[in-house]
C-alpha cells in the first residue's frame, strides 16, 4: 500500500506508458570484443619478448650495490669537506674555552664578558 503511494508520488499516472525497445538493428551481430563488423585493420605491427628473456629483476641486487657505491663515491666530498670544516670550528671553540677556564686565561674570559 505504501509502496503504491511512493510510485505515484515519483511516477505519476499521468505519464506516458513506454515499451522497452532492445538496443541496435535487429539481425546485426556485433561479435567479439573489439570486432563490430568494420574491415580488418591493416599495418597495425605488434612486438613481443619472450617470457625467458624478459626476466626484470634479472642482476638487479648486483647492479644496485654498485650503483650505491658509485653514488656515494660521487657525493662525498659534499659530505666530507663540510665535515671536517666543522669539525676544526666546533674543535678549536672547545680548546678556547677550556682556555678560558684555566688561570692563564682568567684575564681574557673577564676582558670578553665585558
Amino acid at each position: 500500500m505504501a509502496s503504491n503511494i511512493i510510485r505515484e508520488i515519483l511516477l505519476p499516472s499521468t505519464y506516458p506508458k513506454t515499451t522497452l525497445r532492445m538496443a541496435g538493428h535487429p539481425g546485426a551481430y556485433m561479435g567479439w570484443w573489439g570486432f563490430i563488423g568494420s574491415p580488418k585493420q591493416k599495418n597495425v605491427t605488434t612486438y613481443t619478448i619472450s617470457p625467458y628473456v624478459g626476466s626484470p629483476l634479472k642482476g638487479s641486487s648486483e647492479r644496485a650495490i654498485f650503483n650505491v657505491w658509485r653514488r656515494t663515491k660521487a657525493q662525498a666530498l659534499y659530505v666530507i669537506i663540510p665535515g671536517i670544516i666543522v669539525w676544526n670550528v666546533w674543535a678549536q671553540a672547545r680548546d678556547y674555552n677550556e682556555y678560558l677556564y684555566t688561570k692563564a686565561g682568567r684575564e681574557e674570559l673577564e676582558r670578553v664578558n665585558v
